[in-house]
């Protein structure tokens, strides 16, 4: 059995489009990066309504001048879905990074397809698979949907995920889309392809390009098949004290990595020897050994990261390089960040909480004055990383609101007309 999985962010400026253009081109220092050993840096399959394949503000040009479409203020210019297929279904037909592989020229023709059958065709304005990296099986589409308001063709990508919406009965846009596609790998690829993960889709409106590989690197480690032979590979090893301890609070972090994976922005830390309720004393009561037990097991959890070198401090920027070696997988190592960042902020919030329930007739101490002090931020910006906290779909502008209302208020004067007929 094989999975699809789609991760999207919309291009709401200029710079965007450019930006994205220099990474698929290797221009920037990160594409360079991300580049094999023994590959040609650019190599792979690419379209796009411009000259050059890989310019894809070119093709935005061209896209609103082939179709005539106008812009709305302040919104998005085009969808950036990038397709997966579990990379095991390419490499059926041969070499993941053949070109010729029959796999890898269904995927990226199928992307495309799947992209105007609800955008709308000539909605696809480029599309990408890299066949230069380690991994493979992504398809970088930039579709940029165009639909009628007050008469004339406009760019509106929230129009189309609305109507996606409707179409697949899915609770919000972005599952519209993951549904979807993987609707269509079944129908068109694999009768074997199944849906991905729902909760691992990142929805940033902007992706730095550190960020951009990041997603990349998620979309495919979510269709990655597990392996295997755990068990017998830690009852065969000859370990050491040392080694031992250090296996014990590896597996801790991979069991705490498993749980926000399954839990998401509803994930706690692991509980301690003493819960809030059995909180008791006066403001002569030392708040430290109630403190202590209460963040014991969160406490745990970020000692062990620290000793790693998985802190929180070491995971303070979007790149999610520290830990590496211990966790070769980026989107363990961004649900891990994410785990270490709120077992940090619980503790600074028990330390507050005991305190004020002790000295009640004291001003009253703040969650973000207790250490860990950067932790609730971490929390937030981790989260959004990872997709949890930012909305389903971008609201729509002031503008886009305007002009939906005037279209109805239009068609409603149209009918009263045709009744007075």
């Amino acid at each position: 059995m094989f999975k699809a999985a789609i991760r999207v962010n919309k291009f709401t400026t200029i710079a965007q489009l450019r930006g994205a253009s220099l990474h698929a081109q290797r221009h920037d220092e990160t594409g360079k990066a991300r580049v094999r050993d023994d590959a040609e840096p650019g190599f792979g399959l690419a379209w796009s309504k411009a000259e050059n394949d890989r310019d894809y503000l070119a093709a935005f040009k061209a896209h609103k001048s082939d179709m005539g479409a106008g812009e709305r203020k302040g919104a998005p210019l085009c969808l950036q879905a990038i397709c997966v297929v579990s990379p095991e279904w390419v490499e059926k037909a041969g070499n993941l990074h053949d070109p010729d592989n029959p796999h890898n020229r269904q995927l990226f023709d199928q992307a495309k397809a799947w992209a105007e059958s609800w955008g709308g065709e000539g909605s696809v304005i480029a599309t990408r698979l890299d066949l230069d990296e380690k991994g493979g099986a992504v398809v970088d589409v930039l579709v940029s949907p165009v639909r009628e308001s007050r008469g004339k063709p406009v760019i509106s990508t929230n129009k189309a995920l609305r109507e996606l919406k409707e179409a697949t009965g899915e609770r919000n846009e972005y599952s519209a889309l993951q549904t979807s596609w993987a609707d269509w790998c079944r129908e068109n690829l694999d009768s074997e392809i199944v849906r991905g993960t729902r909760k691992e889709i990142t929805q940033r409106q902007h992706l730095s390009p550190e960020t951009y590989g990041a997603v990349m690197d998620k979309a495919r480690e979510s269709v990655r098949a597990p392996s295997e032979g755990l068990w017998d590979a830690i009852r065969d090893a000859d370990l050491s004290e040392r080694q031992t301890e250090a296996l014990s609070g590896l597996l801790a972090l991979k069991g705490e990595i498993a749980r926000h994976r399954a839990e998401g922005s509803a994930y706690e830390p692991p509980r301690g020897a003493l819960t809030l309720d059995r909180v008791g004393g006066d403001a002569s009561t030392d708040p430290w050994p109630f403190i202590e037990a209460i963040r014991s097991g969160a406490e745990r959890i970020y000692d062990t990261a620290h000793r790693c070198g998985v802190g929180l401090r070491e995971n303070m920027g979007d790149r999610y390089e520290a830990g590496r070696d211990l966790f070769p997988s980026l989107s363990d190592r961004m649900h891990l960040a994410a785990v270490v960042a709120k077992c940090g902020a619980f503790m600074a919030r028990m330390e507050a909480a005991v305190k004020n329930m002790l000295r009640p007739d004291v001003p009253q101490i703040e969650d973000r004055t207790c250490w860990p002090q950067e932790a609730s931020a971490e929390v937030e910006r981790h989260e959004m990383n990872l997709g949890l906290t930012a909305p389903a779909v971008q609201e729509e502008t002031q503008s886009e609101r305007e002009n939906d209302l005037t279209d109805r208020a239009s068609r409603e004067r149209d009918r009263g007309s045709s009744h007075g007929l």
